[in-house]
C-alpha cells in the first residue's frame, strides 16, 4: 500500500473520466441527429397535411422509426456516461482512502520508531511478546 496504489487508482479514475467524456460526445452527436430526424418528420407531417398523400405518411413513419433507433442508441451512450462518472468518482474516492491509509501507516511507523531508541533496544532483554503495528 504505497504510492503505486494511489497512482494506479488515480489513473483508473482518469481513464473512467475519459470514457465518460467520450460517451457524452457520442450521445450528444446522436441526439443532434435525433433532433434533425424529428424536424424532418415534422416537415413530412406538414407536407401530408397539405397534400393528403399516403407516401408522405409512409416516409414520416419511416423517419420516426429511424429517430427511435437513434434515440435508443443515445440513451445507451448516456447510461455509459453515467456509469463512467460514477466509476471515476468511486476510484477517485478509493485513491483518497489509499492515500490516507498510507499516511496513517507512515505515522504508525514513525510512532513505533520513537518509542524505542537503538541504544536502549540493545540493553533491554527481548520481551516474550513483541509489539507490532496493528493494521
Amino acid at each position: 500500500m504505497g504510492t503505486r496504489s494511489v497512482t494506479a487508482a488515480l489513473c483508473i479514475s482518469l481513464l473512467f473520466a475519459g470514457g465518460a467524456a467520450f460517451c457524452y460526445a457520442r450521445a450528444e452527436a446522436l441526439q443532434a441527429e435525433g433532433r434533425w430526424l424529428m424536424a424532418r418528420g415534422s416537415a413530412q407531417a406538414s407536407d401530408f397535411a397539405q397534400k393528403l398523400d399516403g407516401t408522405s405518411v409512409d416516409a414520416q413513419l419511416k423517419t420516426f422509426k429511424e429517430r427511435r433507433g437513434v434515440m435508443e442508441q443515445a440513451h445507451r451512450w448516456q447510461r455509459g456516461m453515467l456509469l463512467g462518472i460514477m466509476a471515476a468518482v468511486l476510484s477517485g474516492l478509493s485513491a483518497y482512502v489509499l492515500f490516507l491509509l498510507k499516511r496513517l501507516d507512515d505515522q504508525l511507523l514513525d510512532a513505533t520508531g520513537e518509542l524505542r531508541r537503538p541504544q536502549e533496544a540493545s540493553s533491554l532483554p527481548a520481551p516474550a511478546f513483541a509489539p507490532s503495528v496493528q493494521r
